[in-house]
């Protein structure tokens, strides 16, 4: 009877380990079933945090080329020597600035004939402004850039010992000295640099007057009407222009008496070279042109240029000119 107890009931006795192992089961299926605790427990949340400000700070880092620069460095393991880079550029950069701002003083000797000539002596001053730069990029920037010479300048006259002789004394000046002017200044911040410029004009009464303009920027516009020279550096903090004097050419009135001295002379020359050349002796025209230019150096005119153009301005002169040619001819027959 034993034996046959149904299959089904059998199963339905359990041994008490598996009713225990039953009774696991139930309460696991109790707990998947129960409701859920909060997600967002502080742990999750502190994880989260820091999730998100790695995030934020790679954005910030990648969006700016030199922390970027800076964080591959440090992952490469030459973070030190990025840094050492960075001073050398920030030094380089230093030492530009200080290079465009630096004070320069140029010196200069005015030196010219008629030494009682009237010398007017003219400061421009102009500025540029870099006072809006943010930092040494922009600064450096701005100062690498040119002046504005529309800007109207700061304007005044130099004194000189020319403005102040006595005529009817006969007093002259040798020469005019200009030690220490300046060619360019900056604020104490670097932020303003101050260029200067000169006009220089000499005259003298029957006279042609040269005006001569002094600037430091080579790539200046050309001035018109004016006789453009440089500064040019020729030692540390020594600046010079190339002024070589000067003379003043006569108008034509003014040298009529020297005019008339040079051609009797010459005159006599003519008579002489004439003389040699028939007793078979060989003189060449460049020899005559020498003769010629010296003697004329010794009556007041530089070149030919200079003696062409009075002889044709007195050329003009009739009366004047038909005179001369009696002298002239008075003054062959006394030539020796």
């Amino acid at each position: 009877m034993k034996d046959k107890m149904p299959k089904d009931v059998h199963q339905l006795l359990l041994s008490s380990e598996e009713e225990e192992g039953k009774g696991q089961l139930e309460e696991e299926v109790e707990d998947a079933r129960a409701p859920k605790g909060p997600f967002f427990t502080p742990p999750v949340i502190v994880a989260l945090v820091v999730v998100g400000l790695s995030l934020l700070g790679l954005i910030i880092i990648y969006s700016s080329p030199t922390l970027s620069e800076q964080f591959s460095a440090m992952l490469s393991g030459e973070l030190g020597k990025y840094k050492e880079q960075l001073r050398k550029i920030r030094e380089d950069k230093i030492r530009e600035i200080e290079s465009l701002t630096s004070n320069k003083y140029g010196s200069l000797a005015l030196f010219y004939s008629p030494r009682d000539a009237r010398v007017t002596i003219t400061e421009a001053k102009y500025k540029l402004d870099c006072s809006k730069a943010k930092n040494e990029d922009e600064q450096l920037q701005c100062l690498r850039g040119r002046v504005d010479y529309s800007q109207t300048p700061e304007v005044r006259e130099i004194d000189n010992p020319s403005l102040h002789l006595d005529r009817s004394k006969k007093e002259i000046v040798e020469q005019i000295p200009l030690n220490d002017i300046p060619i360019q200044e900056a604020s104490e911040d670097r932020k303003q640099v101050f260029r200067y410029e000169y006009t220089i004009k000499i005259e003298a009464d029957g006279y042609y007057p040269r005006t001569f303009f002094i600037t430091g920027d080579k790539e200046r516009p050309p001035v018109k009407d004016v006789e453009m020279l440089f500064w040019e550096q020729k030692g540390p903090g020594v600046f010079m222009a190339d002024f070589r004097g000067a003379d003043l050419m006569p108008k034509p009135e003014t040298a009529k008496e020297n005019y008339k001295k040079a051609r009797m002379d010459m005159v006599c020359i003519d008579k002489e070279v004439e003389a040699k050349r028939k007793a078979g002796k060989n003189i060449s025209e460049d020899t005559v042109q020498g003769l010629y230019l010296e003697l004329i150096n010794r009556h007041g005119f530089k070149t030919f240029d200079e003696w062409n153009r009075i002889d044709s301005d007195l050329r003009k002169d009739e009366a004047f000119f038909k005179q001369l040619e009696k002298e002239l001819a008075q003054a062959k027959s006394q030539c020796r």
